[in-house]
């Protein structure tokens, strides 16, 4: 999803993810976060690089879960088992020229 929807859709459930591990991927590794504060500035980061994102895995009492909207995690946290989310941050190249210069130079 866009980054301008990723950031409203966790704006709508932010109250509910308190007190969870919010771990981001990217391009140069992973962390995890402990506050929203320092998960949303690291948003932010990954969306002045045009980034896009995605709900990857969800760690529940019972087991790793994968999620695939935000709608369906808010649904998720709503039963009280989860304790961690994983999101991605990628680059989704919006023409074919542009996914074929990323392999290298074609000049």
């Amino acid at each position: 999803m866009t980054a301008t929807e990723f950031k409203n859709g966790i704006k709508e459930i932010k109250e509910n993810l308190r007190g969870l591990t919010l771990q981001l991927v990217h391009a140069h590794g992973y962390r995890p976060y402990f506050n929203l504060r320092e998960f949303g500035s690291a948003i932010l980061n990954e969306e002045a690089r045009g980034n896009d994102f995605r709900v990857n895995q969800v760690w529940t009492s019972e087991g790793i879960l994968g999620v695939k909207s935000l709608k369906h995690l808010a649904e998720l946290i709503k039963t009280g088992k989860v304790t961690a989310i994983q999101f991605e941050s990628y680059y989704e190249h919006k023409t074919k020229e542009e996914f074929i210069r990323s392999f290298g130079s074609l000049d």
